[in-house]
C-alpha cells in the first residue's frame, strides 16, 4: 500500500506539471505497481496491476496474454491473465514478451515484462559440442557427451570435436570425465559459455590427452580471441595476473574463476609459465584465463649471486640414501607413459641441480621382463633400461638468478650402456632460446641403420666423459643440457631392437667412494651487468584493478559509491563482517600493509590487534579507508619486477567521502617511499567541489614520478594528516576510495 500511494504521489506530481497541456483526454502519464509478471505453465492464475494515469490508456499484449480492462483512466485495477503452456505432452518452451499498457507518447507507456515457465529443453537439438558452440546465444541444447579438459571453481571447460565450451556448473567433475549435458548457450567476452547447465552427468571417467598449446609470446600481438584455445604464456605475475610483454607492448592475462591451489596471489612479481585455456578479450589488450598448469620459475629479478652457478653429484654408496628413493630405488619403477616425470636425482655435493629421464610413450611397444625401468644400481649409479628414440638425459640446474646472454656454461659426466644398449645419441645444449647439438660433438649422419639417422655420441661400453662448453644467446635461468637417443641400434652391433629391453644406459661415478668425478654442470663465467641492469622504460612493474576483492565484495553485497554518487551505499568492514572472512589473508599475500592513525603519539601503526580501530572497507571493487576521527592507508608490495634502478611513474584513481548532505572531507593524500627511491612531489589534491551540498563522488585521476626506485623500493598512499581535526576541526574525518593503481618505469 505504501509503494502504491508513492505512485499515486508520483502521478499527482506528473498530473500538475501537465495540467495546461492537456489537449484531450488520452493519457500522458501512465505508471503501475509492477513492471514483471510471472506466470506458472499450468493452469496459470490470474494477477493484477494496479495502473494510475491521468488520462485513458489502452494495452498491447502478446496473443497469450489477456488484460481486462483493455482500457481505462485515473486508478484502475487491471487483471492480467495468461494461457496455459502446456500440450499433451507436457509444457512447451518458456514464453517471455512484453505487456504495453500506453497513453498518446512513448514516455506515457507503462512496460511490462511477462514470462511464463515452460521446457526449455522441449524442442532442444542433440548436439556435439562443436554445434554447441556455433548456437545462438539463448538457444536450449541437449548434449551427448563432451570431455572435461578443465576445471575451475565455477564450472569446467569441455571438448569434443575440435571445439572448447565452458559450462557454468556446480557439477563436481575431474579432467578426463566424459559428461552429457542440458544447457542454455550464452557468450563470455566473445567466446561460447553455457551460461544455464542443466542435468549434467558423469557418464564416465578417464584421461585427457592436452592438444599441442598455443605458445601466445608469439601470437598475442595479433591474437583475436574469438574462440577458446588451449595455450601457454610465459610473463610476470602483476596483481594477481600474468603480464606479457612483447615487443614493448604489454599484455596482461587475468585468470577466471581460479580454485585456490592454482592461484597467482603469491606469486606477485615471479616469472612464471602458465598453461590453459584462453577465455576472450577482456579489455585492452587483456584476455581471460583458464588456468590448469602454473610453474613458477621465482622472483623476475634476483641479485648476482657471489658464486657462480655450480652443481655437483656423487654417485656412491655412502651417498645412496640422499638420492636413491626418488629414482626409483635399488628395487626400481616400471612405467610405459610419455615423460615418466616427477623422478630426479638431486645434486647431492654442491648446489642446485637434477637430474632426470623423460621417455617416449611406450605404451604401443612390447616391453620385455619389467622394462623399461628406473632404477639405482648398488654402486648408485641412476640408470635406465629400454631407452627408445625420443628419449633423453636432461641435466639441469638454477641458483635463481637469469644469466645474460654471453654467459659461458660448462658440464661434465661419465655415462656408459650395456652391450644391448643403444648406441646413437645426441648430446645438446639449451642456449636460451632453442635446443642446439654441443658444439665440441660434431654432428655425423649414420647409415647403418637404414634411416641415415643425425648424431654426434656413440655410447660406450664402458665409462667415457662427456665434456661440454657453450654460451646462452638469450637469457637463462635454468640452464639445461640432454642426451637424446637416436636410434633403436644396440651398442653390441646386432642391429636395431624391436621392443624395449633390459640393456642399460647410465650416467656414473669413477668408481664406488673413489676419486671426486661425479657430474658436474657450472657457469665458468657470466657477464658482470648482466641480468641486474635498469629495466628499460614503459615496462609496468606493478598493477591491480582490485577486481581480485570481487568474492568478498560480492558475498557482502558492498555497493559502489562512486558510480552511483551515494555516500550511504553499503560498505562492510574487512575486519568484521563474516563475509569477509579471508580477505586480510589474501591482501598480506599480495604484499599489502594496512596502517592506520591517528596513534597516542599522533602517528601511524601497522597494528592489526585489539587497538585497531579497523576502518577499512570494500566497495565494489574497490577499497575505502577511513571514518570519522580516524584515518587509515596502504602500503604497496615492494616493486620486485624492477631490475637495477629506475625512474618510475605511479598512478592511481582516489576521491574523498561526502556526508549525506554531500559535505566534503577536503582532504590530501601523502606518498611515502620507503626503500630505495625518493618522492619529492607535494600533497595529492583532489579536483571535487569543495562546496558544502554541491561535492560530489567522482574519481580523479593522480600520476606522481619516484626517483631511484628499486626491488625493494615500498611505496604508501595516506591522508596527508593522520589525526583530521587538524586541517579540517570542523569535520574531523578524512574518508577516501582507490583504485586502479599502475606504476610504470620511464
Amino acid at each position: 500500500m505504501k509503494r502504491f500511494l508513492t505512485i499515486i504521489a508520483l502521478c499527482s506530481v506528473t498530473l500538475a506539471s501537465c495540467n495546461k497541456e492537456i489537449e484531450d483526454n488520452v493519457a500522458k502519464a501512465v505508471l503501475g505497481d509492477v513492471s514483471i509478471l510471472n506466470f506458472a505453465a499450468s493452469n496459470p492464475s490470474p494477477q493484477t496491476v494496479e495502473v494510475v494515469s491521468d488520462g485513458e490508456w489502452h494495452t498491447n499484449a502478446p496473443d497469450w496474454i489477456t488484460v481486462d480492462p483493455t482500457t481505462g483512466s485515473g486508478v484502475t485495477t487491471v487483471t492480467v491473465t495468461a494461457s496455459s503452456n502446456t500440450d499433451a505432452n507436457g509444457m512447451l518452451e518458456p514464453r517471455k514478451d512484453t505487456l504495453f499498457i500506453s497513453g498518446n507518447t512513448l514516455a506515457s507507456r507503462l512496460i511490462i515484462l511477462v514470462n511464463q515457465e515452460g521446457d526449455s529443453y522441449r524442442n532442444a537439438e542433440r548436439l556435439t559440442l562443436d554445434k554447441v558452440a556455433a548456437l545462438a546465444d539463448g538457444k536450449a541444447f541437449i548434449l551427448n557427451e563432451a570431455t572435461v579438459a578443465a576445471v575451475t571453481s565455477a564450472g569446467f571447460i569441455a571438448n569434443g570435436n575440435g571445439a572448447n565450451v565452458y559450462f557454468k556448473s556446480s557439477v563436481a567433475v575431474k579432467v578426463g570425465d566424459k559428461i552429457s549435458a542440458k544447457g542454455i548457450k550464452g557468450s563470455s567476452n566473445g567466446v561460447p559459455v553455457v551460461s544455464q547447465t542443466d542435468e549434467c552427468t558423469v557418464t564416465a571417467s578417464g584421461s585427457y590427452t592436452y592438444p599441442e598449446a598455443i605458445a601466445l609470446n608469439e601470437v598475442i600481438a595479433g591474437y583475436k580471441a574469438e574462440v577458446i584455445d588451449y595455450a601457454t604464456a610465459s610473463g610476470i605475475v602483476s596483481g594477481g595476473n600474468l603480464s606479457v610483454t612483447v615487443n614493448e607492448v604489454e599484455y596482461s592475462l587475468k585468470p577466471v574463476d581460479t580454485p585456490a591451489e592454482l592461484s597467482l596471489s603469491s606469486l606477485n612479481g615471479n616469472k612464471v609459465d602458465l598453461t590453459g585455456y584462453t577465455l576472450g578479450l577482456i579489455g585492452v589488450n587483456q584476455f581471460g584465463f583458464v588456468i590448469t598448469e602454473i610453474r613458477d620459475n621465482g622472483p623476475s629479478v634476483v641479485p648476482r649471486p657471489d658464486k657462480l652457478l655450480h652443481a655437483k653429484w656423487r654417485f656412491t654408496t655412502s651417498k645412496l640414501v640422499e638420492y636413491a628413493d626418488l629414482f626409483g630405488g635399488t628395487a626400481g619403477v616400471v612405467d610405459l607413459a610419455e615423460g615418466f616425470g616427477g623422478m630426479y636425482v638431486p645434486s647431492n655435493a654442491e648446489g642446485n641441480g637434477k637430474i632426470e629421464y623423460y621417455q617416449v610413450d611406450k605404451s604401443g611397444t612390447t616391453p620385455t621382463s619389467g622394462n623399461p625401468k628406473r632404477i639405482i644400481g648398488g654402486t648408485g649409479h641412476p640408470y635406465v633400461t629400454g631407452a627408445w628414440p625420443g628419449d633423453y638425459w636432461l641435466f639441469s640446474a638454477t641458483d635463481n638468478y637469469e644469466y645474460p646472454a654471453g654467459t659461458t656454461l660448462h658440464i661434465k659426466f661419465l655415462t656408459r650402456n650395456s652391450a644391448t644398449g643403444q648406441k646413437y645419441w645426441m648430446l645438446e645444449y639449451f642456449d636460451g632460446n632453442e635446443w642446439k647439438p654441443a658444439e665440441d660433438y660434431p654432428v655425423e649422419v649414420e647409415s647403418e641403420t637404414g634411416n641415415n639417422v643425425q648424431y654426434n655420441f656413440i655410447e660406450p661400453t664402458a665409462n667415457v666423459a662427456v665434456e661440454c662448453y657453450w654460451k646462452l644467446a638469450a637469457p637463462c635461468r635454468e640452464p639445461m643440457f640432454r642426451m637424446r637417443c637416436v636410434a633403436n641400434w644396440q651398442c653390441n652391433g646386432n642391429g636395431a631392437l624391436a621392443n624395449p629391453n633390459g640393456g642399460t644406459t647410465r650416467i656414473a661415478d669413477n668408481d664406488d667412494d673413489g676419486d671426486d668425478e661425479g657430474p658436474v654442470f657450472e657457469v665458468t663465467d657470466a657477464p658482470a651487468g648482466g641480468g641486474g641492469g635498469g629495466s628499460s622504460s614503459g615496462v609496468t612493474v606493478f598493477e591491480d584493478d582490485f577486481e581480485w576483492v570481487a568474492p568478498w565484495a560480492s558475498a557482502a553485497n558492498a555497493g559502489d559509491a562512486v558510480a552511483t554518487n551515494n555516500p550511504s551505499t553499503t560498505a562492510p568492514n574487512v575486519f568484521t563482517a563474516a563475509a569477509c572472512a579471508g580477505f586480510l589473508e589474501e591482501a598480506a599475500a599480495r604484499g599489502y600493509t594496512y596502517f592506520w592513525g591517528p596513534t597516542t603519539d599522533g602517528g601511524w601503526s601497522e597494528s592489526l590487534g585489539d587497538d585497531n580501530p579497523k576502518v577499512l572497507y570494500l566497495q565494489s571493487n574497490y577499497l575505502k579507508f577511513g571514518k570519522s576521527d580516524v584515518s587509515a592507508g596502504i602500503k604497496l608490495p615492494a616493486l620486485s619486477r624492477i631490475s637495477g634502478t629506475s625512474d618510475i611513474e605511479l598512478s592511481f584513481d582516489w576521491c574523498w567521502q561526502v556526508t549525506g548532505a554531500f559535505k566534503p572531507d577536503l582532504m590530501t593524500l601523502a606518498i611515502v617511499v620507503e626503500g630505495s627511491g625518493s618522492y619529492n612531489g607535494g600533497e595529492i589534491e583532489s579536483g571535487q567541489s569543495k562546496v558544502d551540498g554541491e561535492s560530489k563522488i567522482e574519481w580523479q585521476h593522480a600520476t606522481v614520478t619516484i626517483s631511484g626506485a628499486s626491488s625493494n623500493t615500498r611505496i604508501s598512499i595516506s591522508p596527508a594528516n593522520a589525526d583530521p581535526k587538524i586541517s579540517n576541526p570542523e569535520r574531523g574525518q578524512n574518508r577516501w576510495y582507490l583504485d586502479n593503481i599502475k606504476i610504470v618505469t620511464k
